[in-house]
């Protein structure tokens, strides 16, 4: 069988968000924007205070301002390289070797800075805002998690550098704060890119289908309706009418939004039914969740195309759809039908099963198993 189709490229080691690509170079760029802003904030504030220190007071002078520097130094040289990198392929940006750079700096500027002012009195770090730029990043390329993780060990870079001047409980108190800061920066940016990859995918149905209202309108509904009116075969008939009104209310939004999930279930089985006299049964667990939107839509969208294979190509005369919640907070799904079945060596998945099945509950962060047997029919496991 083939794999899961995946919605994202591959960027080394690392996954880019699911947004389109157009989205994810605007991101990159304003990324660009506030790391040169923040920067050129927290270099010249550094500055600032080691000239007055220096001018003002020799006894609270800055411990070391030229590492303070030299560290200023590599993050405005790595900066100028990520513009860089931009200007060549915005994902470039997203590779391992940038973030991991840029995740570096940020940490050491953030483990140095107590030495580097040789005391806690001063108002702010070294790199001030310029590390949430690389969890930023993280969250772009390896996703919610690894951006909260990201920013809470640079946080505790921070506590680290401050227990040998500040002592464990004033060290405590900064570290952990710096530590929220950056992890919640993390979340908060993941919570946005993954609306922002709901967005896409819903302006980019939309654009999909006016183009296909305006390249279909004129042609498959009419000849739908001609077939409706022409044809002595009352199945044919039935199956030009079911097919008109689907493609009416995927062109024009005239359908309705299922209630719940249960709901959505038996209606895609009542398809079945009607479309190809398949008999299902569906088995519905009391305490299923309603589910959003957008896991309605897709999942019974799977289980109408799993049912659909059942009877096309499976021959199956009954079916049977289950639902019902796991101990992990996930749902469980099985279409089994008492079809042919087949061989899993010589299954070839076709765009039915990959983009129908497989494409739509990836796109909800769902996974699908397949088990069939010649003779035995064939059931479609899914998880979401």
């Amino acid at each position: 069988m083939t794999a899961a189709i995946r919605s994202e490229p591959r960027l080394g080691r690392f996954t880019a968000a699911r947004v389109s690509p157009p989205t994810r170079r605007s991101l990159l760029k304003g990324l660009l924007a506030y790391r040169w802003l923040t920067l050129a904030w927290a270099l010249g504030v550094f500055s600032w205070e080691v000239w007055w220190r220096h001018r003002y007071d020799w006894a609270e002078s800055v411990a070391h301002p030229f590492v303070g520097l030299a560290l200023g130094g590599a993050a405005v040289a790595l900066t100028a390289s990520l513009t860089a990198l931009y200007q060549i392929d915005p994902d470039l940006l997203l590779r391992p070797l940038p973030v991991i750079a840029e995740i570096a700096i940020g940490t050491v500027m953030l483990l140095a800075d107590t030495w580097i002012f040789g005391s806690t009195d001063h108002p702010q770090t070294l790199p001030s805002v310029w590390v949430v730029g690389a969890v930023a990043s993280v969250a772009i390329a390896g996703g919610r998690r690894a951006a909260v993780v990201t920013g809470a060990g640079m946080g505790l870079a921070r506590y680290v550098g401050l227990v040998p001047i500040a002592g464990v409980t004033e060290s405590a108190f900064r570290g952990l704060s710096t530590m929220v800061l950056l992890a919640v920066s993390g979340w908060v940016i993941g919570y946005m890119l993954r609306r922002l990859a709901e967005t896409d995918r819903f302006i980019s149905a939309y654009r999909a289908r006016e183009e296909v209202a305006r390249t279909l309108h004129d042609g498959v509904l009419q000849t739908l309706a001609v077939i409706q009116r022409r044809s002595d075969d009352a199945e044919l008939v039935a199956l030009a009418r079911g097919q008109e009104h689907e493609l009416r209310e995927y062109l024009f939004g005239t359908a309705s939004v299922d209630a719940d999930l249960a709901s959505g279930l038996r209606a895609a089985a009542h398809r079945a039914e009607e479309r190809y006299g398949l008999r299902v049964q569906v088995v519905v667990a009391p305490d299923l969740p309603a589910g959003s939107e957008d896991v309605i839509h897709r999942v019974t969208g799977a289980v109408g195309e799993a049912l659909t294979n059942a009877a096309k190509h499976g021959e199956a005369a009954t079916a049977t759809v289950y639902a019902e919640p796991t101990d992990h907070g996930s749902i469980f799904l099985s279409v089994k039908d008492d079809g042919r079945g087949f061989d899993a060596d010589q299954m070839i998945e076709g765009e039915g099963v990959s983009r129908s099945i497989r494409g739509r509950m990836a796109e909800i962060g769902g996974r699908v198993e397949i088990d069939g047997r010649p003779g035995r029919g064939t059931e479609v496991r899914m998880w979401v």
